[in-house]
């Protein structure tokens, strides 16, 4: 199930020519060709083809021409309905320009609704009807319960709950404003200007307020209608009424975007307020009448599908064909045996390779439950097995979530020479299907081509299931028959094993050979006590021995006294053997509910029992505000792969989130659209996609603006790089500017929501601003008006660089953790100035990124002082600048920014061993405000030279930056400064290091999601060693110290750097650090 290419807008032409002979076929059997512009609407191709149509034979059996609609072959070989007759032909994606008339049959507002969603999620909705997985048809009928619980409880509350759906409230997960923010109000007070649009000359009023910063907003406007009415000479009495009488009647906005202050939380925890007062700006609010808002609410509906109303197939019956009950797994006390007959579309190359075999293993997440067997190696034509392969594990001591994992392998060997053995396909099969049911019979598993970067044999944590492309090798595999369908226990005899074990054990006597893992201990001494608590502390990266499990598991009962002790303990489990599995359970069920933060560990590939993350969604469910959901979206939507159904407590979580807050949809439609090119995932996230457009209300609309935008812009830039990379850039320019001015690219392009921000409004393309950026993938400089009544309180315009052929989900990933550790050292009372700028990947190699105003790179600033400036290193340029961009007061400020945002950068780029950092990479704005860009390498996957790493320094510390940082002294590591900045870095060391456990979850949820260099926990085990958290290390509150007192040495690189420097004009000096 592949989803829609990127073809362009004809298939194999990337923009169709301007004018196009389109072959139209008539119901009188009559075939009429016109020539068409390629921004022609069908509307006008309808009425020209039967103005035309008149002049042709038989035109007396056609009816009415609005009788009729239009019908094609898409680029998808998909035959659809054109029922929306203001869609342009070079929109269509027609597989030819050829177009049928037809009088339209069916339910047409659900077949439109069905062709948006398609259009959306970039694959045909009926793609979805012809699979037969009785799984797929189950799951998106039992989802639309979700679709319809969310829909009723946004639209519950009337008008006011639909308005918070639109526009949820930004808020910060805590009402309580640090200390460092709250010294900057004047005793708590905090000043605030609202505006007011005067009818009908649409005047502008301004107010200025001083309130209590944690006042609500409708005090505010209380406040405000006080003020207003003021020249009004009203009486103690009659200003009461008037406030009464009116202040129910407005809400807040901010001012230049669509961001309302709808719900009673303080004013300082909203977001946009509170960064106001950190940055020392004064808010800019509006008031605004509620009835206009309300009637400018999108209606809402829901049409239930007509799949849903069908009678489901009949799926597998929980008995026997007979009809008899069905059997416990438990039952059996045979060992599991799998017979692998042949494998087909094996493609190698006989001359290099002498045999192939299969490699299995029988796993829970990536843990074997017993040894890995392999078949007999054959030759690789036509290759046969007809061989029973038997596991050292029983069937009663199968876990809920085992699978089998298998790949064909290759041997290549030479005589006297070491065999060397390499994967060609692989494959995973769950052993029990979405109803508990133990597969049985016979198996067609069609494989999927090896990862880049896997070093084993076999990938237990990809995804299960069969490869939907027929063409890729396939194994035919057979598992045991049984006369009964056999199911995995039930709760109750869960709970019943566990209580015999139980009794069992507290039975034995230890003489006679119960071992000390199974022994349960009735008390724990202070000094097992002590130990539990160090063990259940270390971080999720740290390696348990088997002598540590054995006392996690003897002390299992009081580690629920230790709710964060719960990842450790499911680690010390022995998953095959159902005597520690049930107890288990049966903990479980009593577990006190952990911090959120803790419980994202347990969503990793490292848990895959249903259980056990049901639990952890508990645990979301319970804890996580929708701020914090936002910061952890994007691992949640990645864990999604770890999950072994379609139906399961997180998904169901995600899509009813993302339907009662549309800040929360905007983005999870988003993460999900950006890996439907990933065919592992392709059908699981087209149809929460397809759910989540059901339900999303008119949204889908402006949500498929945004996609019809972005298509556009892929394919301009696909033609630029293909068709025009050998052209000149006023060339490219004026190509640009022709196309982007034609009818159809200046609707897609103008007057819709920003995918980077759903609160901005992109308005008119200011082409005259927008222009082809020089590297290789050439990427576009976008500038839009900010059509907001109110756009100069906070931006005129909005620029945005649109990319097509970089992955930016690395820059995301990091960009997301520079966010998370900026709140934490806010929380924590450091105001470091991270400027995390938005950064969205929308698809395959294909993202936007936000401009940053007023900013420049070190490379540009130091060229603005001059040849001499770029090219010998003048250390004093960029004082220089900053200097000159704030006289008196302001240059304080300014340098007072650059040093702390440079302290959060050296931290946060030296945590994250980011790399290839150079003056071109690094901005500052004119503020003095410090930030990094690019970050195309971190975890210390540092660019290499003659195979030498360029970079052999944790982070950027230039003589230029530490010249800013002490006002201009050439001995900078000597002044007060300096060592201010020190203890900046410090501290902020530190916090993170106290968060450690995050950061680490953080990185391990997105393994699944194949970037470069996030490929396996050794590549995580990076951020163990920068934050010091190995126990032989110890004293981690020293290694900081330790690594700044290095800086003392600043040694020079220049030599080295001398061939990159041509690449990027000049390389920062870098030292070793501060």
């Amino acid at each position: 199930m592949a989803p829609r290419p990127s073809s362009g807008e004809l298939w194999g032409l990337h923009l169709m020519p301007p004018r196009i002979l389109v072959d139209c076929c008539l119901p009188n059997g009559m075939m009429v060709s016109l020539e068409c512009l390629r921004e022609t609407p069908l509307i006008s191709i309808k009425q020209q083809l039967f103005t035309e149509a008149r002049k042709y034979p038989l035109q007396h059996l056609l009816q009415e021409e609005s009788c009729y609609i239009f019908v094609g072959v898409t680029q998808e070989a998909e035959r659809e309905e054109f029922y929306d007759e203001t869609r342009r032909l070079c929109d269509l994606r027609l597989f030819h320009p050829i177009l049928k008339v037809i009088e339209p049959l069916g339910n047409r507002e659900e077949k439109i609704l069905n062709r948006e969603i398609g259009f959306a999620i970039g694959m045909p909705v009926c793609e979805f009807e012809m699979m037969k997985d009785p799984e797929i048809q189950d799951f998106r009928r039992s989802i639309l319960s979700v679709c319809r619980e969310a829909m009723e409880e946004r639209e519950g509350g009337g008008a006011h709950s639909q308005a918070l759906y639109v526009y949820p409230p930004n808020v910060e997960s805590s009402p309580q404003l640090p200390q460092h923010i709250y010294c900057k109000l004047d005793k708590g007070r905090l000043i605030v200007t609202i505006w007011v649009i005067v009818s009908p000359s649409n005047s502008k009023q301004k107010y200025t307020l001083k309130v209590s910063h944690d006042s609500l907003p409708e005090q505010l406007i209380a406040e405000s209608i006080r003020k207003k009415s003021r020249s009004m000479h009203l009486s103690p009495q009659q200003l009461r009424l008037c406030v009464q009488e009116y202040q129910g009647q407005y809400i807040l906005k901010v001012c230049g975007c669509d961001e309302y202050l709808l719900e009673k939380y303080p004013l300082s925890q909203y977001k946009y307020i509170r960064s106001c007062i950190t940055v020392g700006r004064l808010p800019h609010l509006m008031l605004v009448s509620k009835d206009s808002l309300y009637s400018q609410l999108p209606a809402s509906g829901f049409v239930t599908p007509s799949y849903s109303r069908r009678t489901p197939q009949p799926s597998p019956c929980p008995g026997g064909g007979d009809g008899s009950p069905p059997r416990s797994l438990w039952a059996f006390n045979t060992l599991l045996r799998v017979r692998l007959l042949c494998a087909t579309y094996v493609n190698v190359n006989i001359r290099d390779i002498d045999k192939i075999y299969v490699r299995t293993g029988i796993y829970h997440g990536g843990e074997p439950l017993c040894d890995n067997v392999n078949t007999q190696r054959v030759p690789c034509s036509n290759p046969r097995w007809n061989e029973w392969l038997t596991y050292d594990i029983y069937l009663s001591d199968l876990p809920r979530s085992a699978r089998l994992c298998l790949s064909i392998c290759s041997v290549k060997g030479r005589k006297g020479a070491k065999e060397e053995h390499c994967p060609l396909a692989w494959g995973n099969v769950n052993l029990f299907d979405y109803q508990d049911i133990l597969v049985s019979g016979k198996v067609a598993l069609s494989l999927w081509p090896v990862p880049h970067g896997l070093e084993d044999l076999l990938n237990p944590i990809g995804v299960a299931g069969s490869n939907p492309n027929k063409e890729t090798p396939c194994v035919e595999l057979e598992f045991s028959w049984f006369n009964q369908t056999v199911v995995f226990p039930d709760e109750q005899q869960i709970e019943e094993h566990a209580n015999w074990t139980i009794s069992r054990e507290l039975g034995y006597n230890y003489c006679h050979g119960l071992s000390s893992r199974l022994a349960c201990d009735s008390s724990v001494s202070a000094g097992d006590a002590e130990q539990l608590r160090s063990l259940c502390s270390r971080d999720p990266l740290y390696e348990l021995s088997e002598q540590e499990k054995d006392f996690l598991w003897r002390h299992r009962h009081y580690c629920v006294n230790i709710p964060e002790s719960l990842p450790k303990l499911l680690l010390s489990v022995k998953w095959n053997s159902r005597d520690e599995v049930s107890q288990m359970y049966c903990l479980l069920k009593d577990w006190p509910l952990m911090e959120p933060e803790s419980a994202l560990e347990l969503l990793d590939c490292n848990f895959p029992d249903p259980m056990v993350r049901e639990f952890a969604l508990r645990c979301l469910v319970q804890g996580l505000t929708d701020d914090k959901l936002s910061q952890y979206l994007l691992q949640l939507v990645q864990v999604l792969k770890y999950e072994m159904y379609l139906d399961n407590p997180l998904a169901r979580f995600l899509i009813k989130k993302a339907l009662t807050n549309q800040r929360i949809g905007h983005f999870f439609f988003w993460h999900l659209k950006s890996e439907m090119h990933n065919k592992t995932v392709s059908r699981r996230f087209g149809l929460l996609l397809e759910a989540f457009c059901r339900a999303c209300g008119m949204y889908l609309k402006h949500l498929n603006r945004q996609v019809e935008a972005m298509d556009k812009l892929v394919n301009l830039t696909d033609t630029l790089k293909q068709e025009k990379k050998d052209e000149t850039q006023k060339t490219q320019m004026k190509f640009l500017v022709e196309h982007m001015s034609r009818p159809d690219y200046m609707e897609a392009l103008q007057g819709f929501v920003s995918p980077l921000n759903p609160v901005h409004q992109l308005g008119n393309l200011r082409l005259e601003e927008c222009r082809i950026m020089s590297s290789a993938k050439r990427p576009l400089w976008l500038n839009w008006e900010n059509p907001d009544i109110m756009s100069e309180l906070l931006f005129t315009n909005n620029e945005i660089i649109f990319k097509n052929g970089d992955d930016l989900r690395q820059d995301m990933l990091t960009l997301q953790i520079i966010k998370i550790m900026e709140n934490i050292w806010q929380n924590q009372g450091l105001d470091l100035r991270m400027l995390p700028y938005g950064c969205l990947s929308i698809g395959d190699c294909v993202g936007l990124i936000e401009v940053v105003k007023n900013s420049f790179t070190i490379m540009q600033i130091q060229c603005k002082g001059g040849l001499k400036g770029a090219l010998q290193f003048n250390s004093n340029t960029l004082h220089h600048w900053i200097k000159d961009k704030n006289r008196g007061e302001a240059y304080d400020r300014a340098i007072d920014l650059f040093t702390r945002s440079c302290a959060g950068y050296c931290v946060a780029t030296f945590i994250l061993g980011i790399g290839d950092r150079h003056n071109s990479n690094i901005m500052v704005k004119e503020n003095g405000q410090l930030f990094h860009i690019d970050f195309g390498h971190f975890l210390d996957h540092k660019k290499k030279k003659f195979g030498y790493k360029r970079e052999r320094v944790p982070f950027v510390l230039t003589q230029d930056f530490l010249i800013v940082i002490s006002k201009g002294v050439q001995e900078s590591t000597k002044t007060k400064e300096f060592m201010r900045f020190q203890e900046m870095c410090y501290k902020a060391y530190l916090a993170i290091r106290q968060h450690a456990s995050l950061f680490i979850n953080l990185f391990s949820l997105l393994l699944g999601c194949g970037m470069p260099e996030l490929q396996s926990f050794d590549d995580i085990a990076y951020l163990r060693k920068t934050l010091a958290l190995e126990p032989a290390g110890g004293a981690g509150v020293f290694h900081q110290t330790d690594e700044r007192c290095s800086s003392r040495r600043l040694e020079h690189q220049d030599g080295l750097d001398l061939p990159h420097h041509q690449t990027h004009a000049q390389r920062a000096l870098i030292y070793t650090h501060c």
